[in-house]
């Protein structure tokens, strides 16, 4: 077999791709931050749905279908502006996932430690030692091929998320029912939520917590009928996504106050909340349990598919050639291991930052910053691609309304992540972030490092493809 081919089997239905998508956009870890919106998580989540998650949707449904090879997004990207261009997208989409795996790590762990010491959750050596194990467990078994991580992205996505989601909705549907106290103001006015102490700095994340379709692009050559298949996963997962992500937040906000929601335990104070209301307190580790599940298919479902993308890369000369090995269940073992390694030493952050909830908005900030930029580049791409001439026949799902439509929906969503970039730079009220100078410095310093990195990558391998090509010329 060679160690660079991408596996081309048709194992992937619309149910299949629907929960990998599924599994990869709802973020567990960012329902508390939406339930400090309280009722105003309604207009939030309308607003983020409209401006990002539909046209997000729309554009990677028309860019799947028209565009086969395996890469996803970087070849989309690759195929509108050029090599440089989608080596610069799949950086970041990597990067960004990369950044964004101690986050969600911290959140597994701080879970964790529910079923044996919540006081736990405030102790950074051993939520650090925690987050290791899983990131180098979760490594590991992303290796074992796409077949059983599909197969853990489905039980993640109906076992990990949508049960949980469903009963911590019914019960705070009962707790309402039953004319216990809420925690939160429903009434018109509160629809329309107040973004004093520096609330519009969730911006970007709350924009990113519906980010992620484009993951299913980078099972392109695994899927079966993509003409059909993209467009009824993609319509499925925009529905249930929405309806999850809003009634759980709503859920938490019913029975948490909005001084005491944590960013990383909020949700399973929800659930605790709840069951001691109820008299059921032994069901809290059992759904600890299944909210573990949930995680580690989000993580699986994101070391895997920008993994395969960058293997992509490296095929097409800007990474080291051993980047684009696969290993014998045809997964990009070297690169999964470099961004374990890379993981492991971000993961540090939690000894230096204030507290832990604090590192954790630090390393999703950064996270949400890399996949906007990504973003912008996926729009543009489908923009750029409308009028780029073609011997091929289109027969895949196309945005309606001709190029006034891509204009439309893939416009709305350029302007929306650059709003939401604009809005990341400011701290958050609800996260102790120390020094307002710190807090900006690790921001810029980290983005500096993070944007030249591919830069001198590709000064690199273009300066030694020239040599190349002059050494064959000469010959």
């Amino acid at each position: 077999m060679d160690g660079s081919r991408i596996s081309h089997k048709k194992i992937l239905g619309p149910f299949a791709l629907a929960m990998i998508a599924v599994a990869a956009i709802i973020d567990l870890r960012g329902l508390p931050m939406m339930a400090s919106y309280g009722f105003g998580v309604i207009f939030v989540y309308g607003v983020a749905a409209l401006m990002f998650l539909i046209p997000s949707g729309l554009v990677c449904a028309e860019l799947s279908t028209h565009i086969k090879q395996p890469g996803g997004m970087y070849v989309w990207i690759r195929s509108a502006f050029g090599d440089k261009a989608g080596f610069l997208s799949i950086w970041l989409e990597w990067l960004n996932n990369v950044i964004g795996f101690p986050a969600s790590l911290s959140f597994i762990s701080v879970t964790l430690s529910y079923l044996i010491n919540p006081a736990l959750a405030q102790n950074k050596v051993l939520v650090l030692i925690s987050t290791l194990t899983i990131l180098w467990s979760v490594t590991f078994f992303t290796m074992l091929g796409v077949k059983a991580s599909s197969r853990l992205n489905m039980l993640g996505a109906l076992l990990g998320t949508m049960i949980p989601a469903l009963i911590i909705i019914a019960l705070s549907v009962t707790w309402v029912l039953l004319g216990k106290p809420l925690q939160v103001d429903v009434s018109w006015s509160s629809v329309i939520p107040s973004f004093k102490n520096s609330n519009p700095g969730f911006f970007a994340a709350i924009i990113l917590g519906f980010g992620g379709m484009q993951i299913v692009a980078f099972h392109t050559v695994n899927v079966r009928d993509p003409n059909r298949t993209f467009p009824l996963a993609i319509l499925s997962a925009v529905l249930i996504i929405v309806a999850v992500a809003l009634f759980t937040s709503l859920a938490i906000a019913v029975v948490v106050p909005h001084q005491q929601l944590n960013l990383i335990s909020g949700l399973i104070d929800g659930f605790s909340r709840f069951f001691q209301a109820f008299q059921m307190s032994w069901a809290t580790p059992v759904i600890v349990l299944m909210i573990i599940l949930s995680m580690l298919a989000t993580l699986n479902a994101w070391f895997l598919g920008p993994a395969r993308g960058l293997a992509v890369a490296a095929q097409n000369g800007f990474l080291p050639k051993t980047l684009a090995k696969l290993n014998r269940k045809e997964m990009p073992g070297h690169i999964l291991l470099l961004q374990a390694i890379v993981g492991t030493l971000l993961s540090t952050i939690f000894l230096y930052m204030p507290d832990i909830s604090s590192a954790f908005w630090i390393l999703l900030n950064l996270s949400s910053q890399s996949a906007l930029l990504v973003y912008i580049l996926i729009f543009a791409s489908a923009i750029k691609r409308r009028y780029m001439p073609t011997t091929e026949t289109l027969t895949g799902f196309r945005i309606p309304f001709g190029n006034v439509g891509i204009w439309i929906v893939a416009g709305v969503g350029i302007i929306t992540c650059v709003i939401a970039l604009m809005a990341s730079v400011i701290p958050p009220g609800l996260v102790k972030t120390g020094s307002i100078w710190r807090y900006e410095g690790i921001l810029l310093l980290s983005n500096l490092i993070f944007l030249s990195v591919p830069f001198f990558i590709i000064s690199y391998y273009t300066y030694q493809n020239h040599r190349n090509s002059l050494s064959v010329s000469q010959s």
